[in-house]
């Protein structure tokens, strides 16, 4: 009989991470007969092949290898090789509660003729970095939204191929464009909050913030293009299109004022450089009715403009090499607080 759910997890040098993941697949409460793992490995130079295929003895687990494609083209893959009526994205750095599939499975066999899943939930020991941006946001996102990230996803698995899968041409926002794509062909998607799964590699640091906001302001502007009138990137492409245009007159007003001695002319770019952050956080304070957000969320504001400012001139985009000893940078969309 061929298992109810199929759920993929792909995996580029996982080694820290994919361990905790597939142990909260093995302790998941519907029966380990009605689903199968399928892990799609990108040609990992660790330890993570072997660690996914020990789980053999306790789940129904197939360990694939697809090297130097997308994280995309891993999850195409590994839907395509699926036997279940339905898939689930998970990825390797998250962790799901017992009742996932379970629950996955109940809301498709109800209607399959939808997307399920929810924002990502944080580490209980994270940062201020964590916290503030990301915090409670998978309480709040709750019922019709625009998109679910990729690795909490879960669909019919033929309407799934029906729409295409996700798109491998594109390095990033692969999950966004592909619940664009969902909504233009009138498929709900649901964020439902008891779905979340918790993120092991949500960024801790501002400096980890700042280069996965870069990593993943690489396609943005792309999909944006695609269908500029129904695109949900338009408010992080006007606040990135903000952010440069601040940057440049930041820069100009500096080198006047240095030339002219006028102190208030060199600080008046700095200023309109600083409001668009400000101007985010205290709305974004106000919807969360936490005032004590507003300093962190500023600075945290003003990193994401600065990285996706970067990324529309090509600057940037970089990831730190994965390591076994690290977290590894996650390679679905982010999770914003922009939409």
């Amino acid at each position: 009989m061929p298992p109810v759910i199929s759920v993929i997890v792909p995996a580029l040098n996982e080694e820290s991470v994919i361990g905790r993941c597939l142990a909260s697949l093995q302790e998941q409460d519907l029966p380990p007969a009605c689903f199968e793992v399928i892990v799609v490995d990108n040609g990992s130079v660790d330890r993570s092949r072997e660690i996914a295929g020990s789980f053999g003895s306790t789940l129904s687990v197939t360990v694939l290898e697809r090297s130097g494609v997308r994280i995309s083209a891993l999850r195409n893959f590994g839907a395509a090789m699926a036997r279940g009526e339905s898939v689930a994205f998970l990825d390797a750095d998250c962790v799901a509660p017992r009742h996932w599939l379970r629950q996955i499975v109940d809301l498709l066999r109800a209607d399959d003729f939808r997307i399920v899943g929810a924002q990502y939930r944080i580490p209980a020991d994270s940062s201020w970095v964590a916290k503030a941006w990301y915090g409670d946001l998978w309480r709040t996102k709750d019922g019709p939204v625009s998109y679910v990230p990729g690795g909490d996803l879960a669909v019919g698995r033929e309407l799934f191929l029906n729409l295409g899968g996700f798109d491998e041409t594109i390095v990033t926002s692969e999950d966004t464009e592909f619940c664009e794509r969902a909504a233009a062909s009138s498929v709900p998607i649901l964020a439902i909050p008891s779905l979340s799964v918790v993120h092991l590699g949500t960024p801790q640091t501002l400096e980890g913030f700042y280069r996965k906001q870069s990593w993943h302001g690489i396609n943005v502007h792309r999909v944006f293009l695609r269908d500029i009138l129904h695109s949900k990137s338009r408010k992080a492409m006007l606040f990135a299109v903000y952010m440069l245009t601040s940057i440049v007159a930041a820069v100009a007003s500096l080198c006047a004022g240095a030339i002219s001695g006028n102190v208030a002319e060199a600080l008046a770019g700095a200023a309109m450089l600083a409001m668009g952050p400000l101007a985010l956080a205290v709305l974004a304070s106000m919807e969360r009715q936490k005032w004590s957000l507003l300093p962190p969320l500023t600075v945290l504001y003003a990193a994401y403009g600065v990285a996706r400012a970067m990324c529309l001139l090509g600057v940037g985009g970089a990831r730190k090499p994965r390591t076994a000893a690290g977290i590894p940078p996650h390679a679905g969309q982010a999770t914003e607080l922009l939409g």
